[in-house]
């Protein structure tokens, strides 16, 4: 199996941030409210804020402040603080986004709570794939490759 460096915005059709939410805005509910925490798949809090929000579904979040690099998926929907980008690749299986979470998370490694990841840097950086023939990241081979760890754990 060969790999290759692709750009974020290569293999995400869109990078989006959440919006500013403090808690005295927040109010009480059911949706998931995702920050830039490490702890509870980044769930700080469940709210049921209808405006100035940006709800998200089916992507990845990415804290890019506070616990810098860690990484979730959602195949629910959630409302996300403006600490954390969404990663959005309509075409992707849940068993795609998978495999993308730990290769992702290393960015944790490269920054930290001084050195945040902003619009501009996550542009610039690189997630290592396994390629196809073409040369085109193979998203057959990760789906096939988390659906046989699901099946054995």
């Amino acid at each position: 199996m060969q790999w290759k460096e692709f750009s974020f915005d290569f293999v995400f059709k869109e990078i989006k941030r959440g919006k500013r939410l403090i808690k005295d805005n927040q109010f009480q509910g059911k949706t998931p409210y995702v920050s830039s925490s490490a702890l509870n798949n980044g769930v700080d809090n469940f709210i049921n804020n209808s405006e100035n929000i940006r709800k998200f579904s089916n992507c990845i979040s990415l804290a890019n402040s506070g616990s810098v690099g860690s990484a979730f998926f959602y195949s629910y929907e959630f409302v996300a603080s403006d600490h954390v980008a969404q990663l959005i690749q309509p075409k992707f299986s849940k068993y795609v986004y998978l495999f993308l979470l730990p290769i992702i998370a290393r960015l944790s490694e490269k920054y930290s709570f001084n050195r945040e990841i902003n619009d501009k840097r996550i542009n610039r950086e690189k997630l290592l794939l396994p390629i196809d023939s073409k040369g085109n990241p193979d998203y057959a081979f990760m789906e096939s490759y988390m659906r046989v760890i699901e099946k054995n754990i």
